[in-house]
């Protein structure tokens, strides 16, 4: 199954594309995975602003989201207007909204909370990994961008639970003073490792897929409708059906069926400067390549 896509940034920027300044606040967009209104989605966005997903590409985003309850993620505008990645703890407090005098609702969230900051990971805005790592495809059975930020969530997990442990040490009722870098800053610095990692691994999947283009057959087979199917039903379920009545899940056995991603790619790319030398040398050949993949 392809992993990712590469596509050539040049064609997502061939016409120039006219964006409202004052158009600019975020809106949200499936559980807890939001995207602002002037990033650059590639060629399959159905229309230039606001971004709209491909329904398949809304499908596996909203399958994603629902498996990561209490974070956020955040698609921002990154280096030439293609996406980055934020993510952030869902804080426990009821989310506030004001209503405009257009009558839409808008909702308020402060990136520099002290207790829930957003914090970047894998793409940044500086970043050109973007191009390979955060497009969306046509064809490919796994989009670049659905499944990076999948793996971000998996690796923000990484960074709260090095929080956490940070907590447990420094203890949690003591003023402690880290200076001038955040809890989540040192949490962050801890598991830069992983970080390294998993970004190689993304890149070497984009790279493989130079080599292993979806075949007419894998594409018309994919698992589109069965995950619409799956997702109708669980909807279908949580609308109609009391909690009381639903039929309990055996996370142990859910458990048994999941892959780490953060351990897989430590376990195959162990060596950090080797793994940022490849980052490097991946990113300079596909990009003076060019290819289109989707």
């Amino acid at each position: 199954m392809k992993i990712s896509s590469i596509s050539n940034i040049y064609n997502s920027f061939s016409q120039n594309k006219k964006i409202n300044a004052n158009n600019t606040a975020s809106k949200p967009s499936f559980k807890g995975i939001y995207v602002e209104d002037i990033v650059d989605l590639g060629s399959v966005a159905e229309s230039n602003t606001p971004p709209r997903f491909l329904k398949k590409d809304a499908l596996l985003l909203n399958e994603i989201a629902q498996e990561y309850p209490n974070q956020d993620c955040f698609i921002r505008k990154g280096r030439a207007g293609l996406p980055r990645l934020e993510f952030r703890e869902k804080p426990p407090e009821v989310q506030l909204f004001t209503e405009t005098i257009a009558k839409q609702y808008k909702t308020s969230i402060d990136p520099n909370d002290k207790d829930y900051p957003v914090e970047p990971l894998i793409l940044y805005a500086d970043s050109r990994l973007n191009r390979f790592i955060g497009m969306t495809s046509f064809i490919s059975l796994n989009p670049s961008l659905p499944y990076t930020v999948k793996v971000g969530f998996e690796l923000h997990k990484k960074l709260l639970e090095k929080k956490f442990q940070i907590m447990e040490v420094l203890g949690k009722g003591d003023n402690v003073d880290l200076g001038e870098e955040s809890l989540t800053k040192k949490a962050h610095e801890a598991i830069e490792d992983v970080e390294t990692a998993v970004t190689r691994y993304l890149l070497e999947a984009s790279y493989a897929a130079l080599t292993d283009r979806a075949s007419a057959s894998q594409i018309y087979a994919s698992n589109y409708p069965k995950v619409q199917s799956r997702l109708d039903a669980k909807r279908k379920l949580d609308l109609v059906t009391s909690i009381a009545k639903r039929p309990e899940l055996d996370v142990e056995e859910m458990k048994k069926n999941k892959i780490d991603i953060c351990e897989l790619a430590m376990k195959n790319y162990p060596n950090m400067e080797e793994n940022k030398k490849r980052i490097d040398e991946l990113s300079e050949y596909m990009a003076q390549h060019g290819i289109i993949i989707g």
